[in-house]
């Protein structure tokens, strides 16, 4: 369906190969993200400058964890513009293109999962 491209090297490094770790840590974000990308929704919808920078900052760092490099700069953009204020109609039109690839992503993630669990 898309281009997702999860590379999970940083998180690997961080976790010292660990795959119960990595596993754990794909399930927190697999468990908050979709909770964050729903008040992300909400608060472009009513257009809450500080609601979306704030959801944006917290969004940002799981997707760097993920080895989701691409989507984590257009995170970063949203969130910035959101601080000054500017670029809605931009914010809106980024954050659709992220939110249409959640579901892939997800499913992404899942399929690691399965990967790393029959690797340990």
């Amino acid at each position: 369906m898309s281009d997702i491209k999860i590379d999970l090297s940083y998180l690997d490094e961080v976790a010292g190969g660990n795959a119960e770790f990595i596993i754990e840590m794909i399930d927190i974000f697999l468990q908050q993200t979709p909770g964050y990308v729903s008040g992300l929704n909400g608060a472009i919808a009513e257009k809450d400058w500080k609601r979306i920078a704030e959801i944006a900052h917290k969004i940002k760092p799981t997707l760097t964890f993920m080895g989701l490099n691409d989507e984590q700069v257009q995170m970063a953009n949203i969130e910035h513009q959101a601080r000054e204020q500017k670029a809605y109609e931009e914010i809106v039109a980024v954050f659709d293109k992220l939110n249409s690839l959640f579901p892939s992503i997800y499913v992404a993630l899942e399929n690691k999962k399965v990967e790393l669990a029959e690797n340990t």
